[in-house]
């Protein structure tokens, strides 16, 4: 016989068992992935942390503020300023120093790709995280007279999913150099011999 499914008064068909669980408790069981306040997650945030605090390196983060010469449509501030910075760990491998000879003169577009433990990202700027137009200054540690110093990030992006949550921030940066409108206040160097001894970002 062939089971009617629009009879109400008919049995179970055959392989299906009744569910004595409430709606509530079918639409939320005990073991579901997504689970804002699953301890699963709170470890897996803690270990993001973790690993970040014991393979990154100290930088400091310069968050370009929204004044007045902003422009929103195309996300350009000709004369940016920046608030203190933040002090944070991150993850990056240093790209070496790679010269182009360009119709301009001589270029390093030297790019970085850094990493943040989300969590402490969302402690130090909650309300807007970080994004293109801030300067993240990384201690590049090398024994040349060019050293690196401030990258812009043109990118950022949440990677590293664990149960539908975000555990790290990767910032995709540009090396800024000599441009000294790009600059933080307290960075500008103001004698020319000085200027020109400075290779760096």
């Amino acid at each position: 016989m062939i089971h009617s499914f629009s009879s109400i008064n008919d049995v179970p068909p055959t392989g299906m068992q009744v569910d004595f669980r409430s709606d509530v408790e079918q639409f939320n069981p005990l073991f579901q992935v997504h689970d804002v306040d699953s301890s699963d997650i709170g470890l897996a945030r803690k270990l993001a942390t973790e690993m970040i605090q014991v393979n990154g390196a100290l930088v400091h983060i310069h968050v370009r503020t929204d004044n007045m010469d902003h422009d929103k449509t195309f996300d350009e501030d000709a004369d940016p300023t920046y608030w203190s910075p933040i002090t944070l760990k991150a993850f990056f491998v240093p790209n070496p120093m790679e010269y182009e000879l360009t119709l301009w003169g001589v270029d390093c577009p030297n790019k970085q790709e850094i990493v943040f433990a989300l969590e402490q990202v969302v402690e130090a700027a909650p309300n807007r995280l970080f994004r293109p137009g801030d300067l993240i200054e990384l201690p590049f540690d090398s024994q040349s007279q060019q050293k690196p110093k401030y990258f812009m990030i043109d990118n950022a992006s949440e990677i590293g999913n664990f149960r539908y949550t975000w555990l790290y921030l990767k910032c995709v940066t540009t090396l800024i150099v000599g441009d000294v409108n790009l600059r933080p206040a307290q960075d500008i160097v103001t004698s020319t011999d000085e200027y020109t001894d400075e290779v760096d970002g």
